[in-house]
């Protein structure tokens, strides 16, 4: 029996990430009128969250009024995996803080990256893959003590990329994953790869960076980089995976961002 076009597209929530320089109120309110079902903000640059941190009841009403849901991505160039007590634990403080800030703005799901910076000819391998640790132990449960998803991601770098991702699944059972296809490809797993591990993991992802590329981590949106992502979908399919998906996008242009919305939707309907 042939399966209908619904039986065989992912059902997915899709957004994008919010420009530094794109003006909140107006960016929400095209996301709307575009479709989309939510926005990702980065607290960093203009969006820190010091800095907006008297205009979130503002920004709620913005989401609010135009039916857009939010997700929070948490600061990554800081440090939580520093092998310094001090400097992890204000690493810490900040984190949580912006999980807070997230949770006023009724944000679902909060993004961060398991990183360390540590240097690697003063420090052993061994050490720097538990300074990340040290922080996740708190900030994991601080994530369910605010009601957000703690949402993992895959990164590039550091000691937790895709290939050792599994680990801190496994150490982390109340943790979820966001699964990056251009960080997944740069620490050298295919689209096929990528494929079984979206399969294997669909449980734990919670939420997707639909990242395309050519080279480096160029953030380009899904159709103009060299990405495969039928290949990738066709994994999430097989596995009924739903979730939220981002396009993580390094362009304020509304046109190329819509274009990227229409090859995601393209490649959902031919999977």
């Amino acid at each position: 029996m042939t399966k209908t076009e619904s039986e065989r597209c992912i059902d997915l929530d899709l957004g994008f990430t919010v420009g530094l320089g794109m003006p909140f109120d107006e960016t929400v309110e095209w996301a709307a009128s575009e479709g989309f079902d939510f926005v990702e903000v980065l607290l960093d640059g203009p969006y820190a969250r010091e800095r907006i941190a008297d205009r979130r009841e503002s920004m709620r009403t913005t989401l609010t009024d135009t039916g857009v849901d939010l997700i929070v991505h948490l600061p990554f160039a800081v440090d939580p995996g520093s092998p310094f007590t001090p400097v992890r634990e204000g690493i810490v403080d900040e984190l949580i803080a912006g999980m807070e800030l997230a949770a006023t703005l009724d944000a679902e799901n909060v993004v961060f990256h398991p990183s360390s910076d540590a240097w690697d000819l003063g420090w052993s391998e061994a050490e720097c893959r538990e300074f990340v640790p040290r922080s996740l132990d708190e900030l994991v449960p601080a994530a369910h003590e605010h009601g957000l998803t703690p949402c993992l991601e895959n990164i590039v770098s550091s000691y937790y990329d895709v290939t050792t991702f599994p680990e801190l699944l496994e150490r982390y059972p109340d943790a979820s994953m966001t699964f990056d296809t251009s960080h997944a490809l740069l620490a050298g797993m295919d689209e096929s790869g990528m494929a079984e591990f979206c399969r294997d993991h669909a449980d734990r992802i919670d939420h997707l960076h639909l990242v395309d590329t050519r080279t480096g981590d160029e953030h380009l949106p899904v159709g103009m980089g060299r990405i495969d992502f039928t290949t990738v979908f066709d994994g999430l399919a097989a596995a009924s995976w739903s979730g939220t998906a981002t396009l993580e996008v390094g362009t304020e242009d509304y046109d190329t961002i819509a274009l990227g919305k229409r090859h995601v939707e393209k490649v959902n309907r031919t999977i």
